[in-house]
């Protein structure tokens, strides 16, 4: 008995499996859908790997190191060779997470997404005594909780408003308020660096 179901079975699997492999040579569509959901797999897959090892190694800092698994405060060390003007007690902005919020939300992950958003509006300040590239700062920073803002607030968007209430955009108008100072140039370039805490060069 046991080994009739299991011919059975095995015939079962043969005839799915040449039926299959038929559909994708003669359906290209077939065959592009499945190729397409494994690399989608692929990406969210490589996607968590970074982001939980950034979580677990580097947060609330800026940036993991992944073959020291450290972290680096990127955006007070970047373009800053001797690593001047610091402060102590800058532990970093967050920056990953605040990049990876949108991945989060495109990807569906709605309850990592307000986790993210809840400690960023309970523990992120600009109010620190850092000089920063406006360059690096506006792109990432701004750029990355203005982007999360409206893909959260999007009607079209599968999220629903559940305790997201514009943190990101509140946020977002805070950093901005700090780097216009950096634009009142004789030439209307803005500077490449600004200090957020004193709003100065």
């Amino acid at each position: 008995m046991l080994y009739k179901n299991l011919r059975t079975w095995g015939l079962t699997i043969l005839v799915i499996s040449a039926t299959l492999v038929n559909m994708s040579l003669c359906n290209p569509d077939f065959y592009l859908a499945h190729k397409k959901m494994i690399m989608k797999e692929k990406v969210r897959r490589m996607f968590y790997h970074a982001y939980d090892n950034y979580i677990e190694y580097a947060f609330p800092h800026d940036e993991l190191k992944p073959l020291t698994k450290t972290y680096t405060n990127s955006l007070s060390e970047l373009g800053n060779l001797n690593l001047e003007h610091l402060p102590q007690d800058y532990n970093g902005s967050a920056l990953t997470l605040i990049e990876s919020l949108s991945s989060l939300l495109i990807m569906g992950n709605i309850t990592e997404f307000e986790r993210g958003v809840l400690w960023l509006s309970d523990n992120l300040s600009f109010d620190v005594d850092a000089r920063v590239n406006l360059f690096e700062c506006n792109i990432r920073v701004l750029g990355g909780l203005v982007s999360a803002h409206m893909l959260a607030t999007d009607s079209r968007n599968r999220f629903t408003q559940g305790t997201y209430k514009n943190q990101l955009l509140l946020l977002a108008e805070d950093l901005g308020q700090r780097f216009l100072p950096a634009f009142d140039t004789p030439t209307g370039l803005p500077y490449a660096w600004i200090n957020l805490k004193k709003r100065d060069l």
